[in-house]
């Protein structure tokens, strides 16, 4: 059973890694200034500036209530390419993606309209042809200092819309408790859903509530009939001009049909996450948790689960090193999920290190590269190992 887990785990972390987000330059063209302004220490890694500038629908706070000039297309759209170099070896296999590859084309029509409102369209073609979109409308009243507005749409609802770790990450892999935490219910934080969400700004606090459509059994985003839904509770607090904060989510969902002999039966889950980060000069240092419960899950032959009830947990502690001023930083995380609490040495730890370049300035041509080791506890498990290089071009 334990060497089921161990795969089945493996086989989940490795598919649900997903591809980096990148800093959109629109803005930086719109208030003529450089990526710096909002990313620290390098794109698409945000500042508390640039995280304001998200909360208010992609504008600056104190311009809440103005009117906007959206004739002006260079200051809403921009595309991104990347090309990359990867490596994976497991002990005992072959080696596997082994080459160069156009890792993905994205564009984005993005920004504030009107006097409140705004709206993100992304459409990403990736290295496995699948094309992604996302596509959000949203709104905000209020002054700088409180506010409150909504989401509504197909959107990044918590990986990539948080802070302390649940931010936009530098390098090219995201933390692995960021996936599934648990041998039960797939759920990733970073996948796109379907949902509406409500918050509210006080100085430096956004606390949010969000009803979203949630996950398939096979973790990916449900369709828009899905008649249960999701809730999540957020609370995001910044701590300095640097974007160094502390991140809670309390999420609790319905997956429909991990029995495929009973397509119409309801397991639960709930995962609970908290982070926190703090930037001392050059250096910043994070460690974010994340607990995750699955129940009624289905049991029996051909089946994965052991037990109805499944505890799985994460975490995750990093560090990075900013290179001065130029954009540039060092970064290295060490990473732990154990999928079931009940199974011993069941769990898989995971060692990155890597750095990212700005090449030009503005920042519009990045070069990023990255080493993992994924070490099972298992006795006799094989250690995997890969390495991943590549050149970001935005613009």
């Amino acid at each position: 059973m334990r060497t089921v887990l161990t795969v089945s785990l493996a086989v989940a972390l490795l598919a649900s890694l997903p591809v980096p987000a990148r800093a959109i330059p629109a803005w930086a063209r719109k208030y003529n200034m450089n990526c710096s302004g909002c990313h620290y220490p390098a794109p698409p890694r945000l500042n508390a500036q640039g995280l304001r500038f998200r909360w208010a629908g992609y504008r600056m706070p104190d311009e809440m209530g103005e009117p906007v000039n959206v004739s002006q297309l260079a200051n809403y759209i921009s595309a991104n390419g990347r090309v990359a170099w990867t490596y994976e070896k497991t002990a005992g296999a072959p080696t596997t993606g082994n080459g160069v590859a156009l890792d993905g084309v994205a564009l984005w029509y993005a920004g504030a309209l009107g006097r409140s409102y705004s709206a993100f369209v992304e459409w990403e073609r990736e290295a496995a042809d699948n094309l992604g979109v996302i596509v959000q409308v949203g709104g905000v009243w209020g002054h700088e200092q409180s506010y409150g507005g909504f989401r509504v749409g197909q959107m990044h609802a918590l990986f990539e819309a948080g802070i302390a770790g649940f931010d936009r990450t530098v390098g090219l892999s995201d933390p692995l408790p960021v996936g599934p935490v648990t041998a039960g219910v797939p759920f990733n934080f970073g996948e796109h859903q379907l949902g509406a969400e409500g918050f509210y700004v006080i100085g430096r606090d956004r606390l949010s509530v969000m009803v979203l459509n949630g996950v398939t059994a096979q973790g990916e985003m449900a369709e828009s009939d899905r008649t249960q839904k999701d809730f999540v509770l957020t609370n995001q607090l910044l701590l300095d001009r640097h974007g160094s904060g502390v991140y809670a989510a309390v999420y609790g969902g319905t997956v429909i049909g991990l029995d495929p002999a009973a397509a119409a039966a309801a397991s639960h889950f709930v995962r609970v996450a908290v982070s926190a980060s703090k930037v001392f000069g050059n250096v910043e240092v994070l460690g974010g948790l994340v607990y995750g419960r699955d129940s009624d899950l289905p049991t029996g032959a051909g089946l994965p689960f052991p037990t109805a009830r499944i505890n799985g947990t994460g975490y995750w502690v990093s560090g990075q090193y900013a290179l001065g001023g130029n954009g540039g930083a060092l970064f290295g995380r060490y990473e732990f999920v154990d999928p079931n609490r009940d199974v011993a040495a069941d769990g898989v730890r995971r060692y990155v290190f890597g750095g990212v370049l700005p090449l030009t300035l503005p920042q519009y041509l990045r070069a990023t590269a990255e080493v993992s080791r994924d070490q099972p506890q298992a006795s006799g498990q094989p250690a995997t190992t890969r390495a991943a290089a590549g050149f970001t071009l935005t613009f």
